[in-house]
């Protein structure tokens, strides 16, 4: 543990190291010389040579750290496909000097994480035992074997697959890629020959505060001095000391009200520790901390600080395309502001404890941390085990961010170990056994619908034998907290299904919250080929994509999650400017955060053929006091609005830390898209039984319909290649009539009118166009994202545009937004293509309008994920597919994910009109 250097920017770090060697010899504080680099993108090169795939046989260089395979070395594989490269190995070299002035210091080796069993040698002799678990920091005492003001040589050897079959059980299966090579740092630490060598931290929310100190070399009766401090280094109350006894100290006092952390105001802390001898400093560290409180107040919830706390999170893995497990620190933050920008609170560690510096960002911006020990379905053996989890909580333990440890995941607990936590938790966290009811807590994955409504109810459900089974005897009432639901897979999952999911489930009384799976696509750029590979339907599980790309379930979890709701849905013919909101947050009250409106009105030019946006008028209203778990009214003092067209109110609201909570947009004043009373040059109409052809010409426009039909257009002898609608889509249904009219102001417009029945996965009309010709759209309606039956959210109403873009969510290109798909609420789209525009305006009574036809990724790889959408170049649909997950149908992840039932008749209009 890097004890005296406070982890997190680079640019500290290296300011604490020219510290370090500036203060004087009698400080003594920890030395730390970096023999790596800090993460993927200073990466230093050593000598390497690997022994079995590609690029092996020889020597070369190698950055460190790294994974080697995404340097082109070894084998890569996923999950259980281990190959047959167990003899895989990777043998380094790597010469560095070691200053003079550390004479008379101990030295200690310190590898942050290599996978998997790693030997090191210093200057030809053993630094210790080898050491077994690839997700773990260790060190090796080389005070006899450095050699001072010299150059020395360090050899490490790294089996990629562990000769403990337990350690590749609960590390080599997992649900992820399998790597080997030192992928986190290497460094040297000097310290003196009596020295701290680690501290466990509890600051207790009414300001109490005591902490162990594990001493090396410290004789009885030298004393531990400390100070708490801000971290601008102001002191916090006096200096306070123990003696040591048996290598050992316990320090404790008090601070007066200190400002406390949670995820939404974290507040850290730093404590000065000092080792002195008859009065003579040794030794010196600092540590941070922050000063809280967290509780799990069995049958009820979670509590922090003595409030309530709902965990909103999801499951995370070390990760970069480039770079596989080998982060940085700009990854690390890239994904704590990627989370909370999704208004998440809370992240598990799913399947392996992360890089100290992910949980150093954890602590400064404010997330709660689930941290796990490996292990998935297979956990390690009572040999190995109990080294890795001294090594994981020692490392973590004074992270204010963990409220849980876990041990393994799915099976991959070994229950030996539960009792092990604490005797390194001077907090006493409670241990979480993942899937299964333990410790207070039903975290059981993936409920159907059924069974979520008697998780909510505190029962213990378990799954055995490939069935869910509810014990509603039970005496005890479990606080249920899913640490994996919603399982995304492509643009299935994560958000499809959440808004009902989350409703039920915040009815509860013994919510303790819910993680996602997946964070992100883990799909890796093969160093072979350069393209992205996602195993399959192995990898792609995620919400935002590999280089964090935001997904349309990005904005669904955003909007759900919002900590400030304003639960209007329309305004009325008679808002006042009076909005109802309820504060979800735990510790901040609402007017701690700001409210922003605007009226934008979308100018349609008269003729409909083209919109822009103006802000008509904006403010800031006088944000309410709403108590956290409160409802409230907010006030807009809007302009005396004149009826104008289409105008939109536009109310966003940011946290306290001025980010985005959420955007809130309603319809204030519409009207049709088209002028009205437009006079009619040409019209035909088709009954559903007779027909025949008929040609509307005028305004330069000539129009081929065949019974009731579309059969080609003209603009100025211009050809368009719309056609072959309005043609039914849907089972049990009947086109009943078609008119076709052409406007003296070029637009031709069509009315339909058809009938359905029954079940339906959609229902609505049809059009031809070429998908090739299309270059991009623009339209008014909610957007940017696609939608289905079950992901409603997330879109807002808007003038949005993108180009052309064939992604296939989670599979090909994470090119965001997806082009193709049915959109929702489309007052007005235009298309720009290689014949010209076609703009097209919807009438009000079609809620949904199709673009092309998506693209999903093969059927066997996730066939619950392929929702069952027509094939058209444009669609007009009354009704849509729900989409589900890897593990479910939507219609057992939710309600919303039936597939709809036809209501009897529909009634359509959609006008067209054609230009260069």
């Amino acid at each position: 543990m890097r004890l005296f250097a406070i982890p997190g920017a680079r640019i500290a770090r290296q300011f604490l190291f020219l510290m370090i060697f500036a203060v004087p010899a009698c400080a003594q504080p920890t030395e730390t010389l970096y023999l790596s680099g800090h993460g993927k993108d200073d990466a230093v090169p050593w000598n390497f040579f690997c022994t079995y795939g590609a690029q092996s046989g020889y020597w070369t260089n190698l950055p460190v750290p790294s994974n080697w395979e995404l340097h082109g070395f070894g084998t890569l594989s996923y999950h259980r496909d281990l190959t047959n490269a167990y003899g895989e190995r990777g043998l380094y070299e790597h010469d560095f000097s070691v200053p003079n002035r550390w004479r008379g210091k101990r030295v200690f080796l310190v590898f942050d994480g290599v996978m998997t069993d790693t030997s090191a040698k210093l200057n030809g002799q053993s630094a210790g035992p080898m050491h077994q678990g690839g997700f773990y920091r260790f060190k090796y005492e080389v005070t006899s074997l450095v050699k001072f003001g010299a150059k020395n040589k360090l050899e490490v050897e790294v089996a990629k697959h562990s000769a403990n079959n337990s350690v590749n059980g609960a590390e080599r299966t997992g649900d992820y890629w399998n790597y080997g090579g030192i992928y986190r740092p290497v460094s040297l630490e000097a310290v003196p020959q009596e020295f701290i060598d680690r501290v466990a931290v509890d600051g207790e929310a009414d300001g109490s505060f005591s902490m162990q100190v594990f001493l090396d070399g410290a004789a009885e009766g030298d004393e531990v001095e400390a100070q708490i401090e801000t971290l601008q280094g102001k002191d916090v109350g006096e200096p306070f000391s123990a003696k040591v006894s048996g290598g050992e100290a316990l320090l404790r006092t008090k601070a007066d009200s200190p400002l406390l952390w949670s995820a939404e105001t974290p507040n850290l802390y730093q404590v000065a520790v000092r080792l002195k001898e008859g009065g003579r400093m040794v030794h010196e560290i600092s540590q941070r901390f922050g000063f809280r409180t967290f509780e799990v107040r069995d049958g009820d919830g979670l509590y922090l600080n003595g409030h309530r706390v709902v965990l909103k999170g999801c499951d995370r893995h070390s990760f970069w395309p480039d770079s596989g497990r080998c982060l940085s620190e700009a990854v690390q933050l890239l994904d704590v502001e990627t989370m909370k920008g999704m208004n998440m609170n809370a992240v598990r560690m799913s399947h392996y404890p992360p890089d100290a510096d992910f949980l150093d960002v954890c602590d400064e911006k404010g997330l709660y941390v689930l941290d796990e020990l490996g292990g998935w379905h297979h956990y390690y053996d009572n040999n190995v085990g109990p080294n890795l989890v001294k090594e994981m909580v020692t490392r973590d333990v004074n992270h204010p961010s963990i409220l849980f440890w876990d041990n393994g995941n799915e099976g991959g607990f070994n229950t030996n170990f539960d009792k092990l936590f604490d005797q390194y938790d001077v907090q006493n966290r409670r241990v979480l056994h993942p899937w299964a009811p333990f410790s207070g807590l039903n975290t059981i994955h993936y409920l159907p619908y059924d069974f979520l409504k008697l998780a909510v109810e505190g029962w213990p459900i378990v799954f055995h034998k490939n069935q869910y089974i509810a014990n509603t005897n039970s005496p005890q009432k479990f606080i249920y907290m899913p640490t994996e639901f919603l399982h995304g897979l492509y643009d299935g999952g994560a958000g499809a299904g959440f808004a009902d999911v989350w409703d039920l489930m915040s009815q509860s009384k013994y919510l303790g919250g819910g993680f996602f799976w997946a964070y992100l696509d883990e799909g890796i750029k093969r160093p072979d080929t350069g393209q992205i590979d996602v195993s399959g339907n192995e990898a792609p599980d995620g919400i935002v994509g590999p280089y964090r790309q935001k997904e349309a379930s990005y904005w669904t979890i955003k909007q759900i999650w919002s900590p400030i709701q304003i639960l209007e849905t329309n305004l009325g013919e008679n808002f006042d400017g009076t909005l109802t909101v309820e504060n979800h947050f735990s510790f901040i009250d609402a007017s701690q955060c700001q409210f922003h409106w605007e009226l934008r009105w979308y100018d349609l030019r008269r003729d409909g053929r083209s919109v822009a946006e103006k802000i008509v008028a904006r403010g800031t209203a006088a944000a309410p006091e709403i108590a956290p778990g409160g409802r409230g009214q907010l006030q807009l003092n809007l302009p005396q609005t004149r009826v104008r067209g289409n105008e939109y109110l536009a109310v966003r609201v940011n946290g306290p830390d001025g980010r985005e909570l959420w955007t809130y947009v309603w319809p204030f004043h519409e009207q049709a898209i088209l002028p009205e009373n437009a006079q009619v040059i040409a019209r035909t109409d088709f009954d559903g039984t007779t027909g025949g052809t008929n040609e509307l010409r005028g305004a330069g426009v000539v129009a081929e319909v065949k019974d009731g039909e579309l059969v080609s257009v003209e603009k100025n002898g211009k050809v368009f290649s719309l056609g072959n609608g309005p043609r039914i889509t849907a089972t049990n249904a009947v086109l009943k009539s078609v008119s076709w009219s052409l406007r003296g102001d070029g637009w031709l417009q069509c009315d339909y009118v058809y009938s359905a029945t029954g079940t339906n996965d959609f229902c609505g009309v049809l059009f031809d166009y070429p998908e090739g010709f299309v270059k991009s759209k623009r339209w008014l309606g909610d957007g940017p994202y696609r939608v289905y039956k079950n992901r409603l959210q997330g879109p807002t109403i808007g003038l949005w545009e993108n180009k052309y873009n064939n992604t296939i969510t989670g599979w090909r290109d994470w090119i965001y937004p997806e082009f193709k798909g049915v959109f929702a609420g489309v007052r007005w789209l235009q298309l720009a293509t290689t014949e010209g525009r076609i703009t097209v305006a919807p009438g009000r009574e079609i809620p949904y309008v199709q673009v092309l036809t998506p693209e999903y990724p093969p059927v066997k790889l996730g066939k619950d994920t392929v929702p069952s959408l027509p094939s058209c170049g444009l669609g007009f649909l009354n009704c849509i597919p729900p989409i589900g997950s890897t593990m479910q149908m939507p219609e057992v992840i939710s309600p919303s994910g039936a597939k709809a039932v036809a209501q009897g008749e529909y009634h359509g209009t959609v006008s067209f009109y054609f230009d260069k």
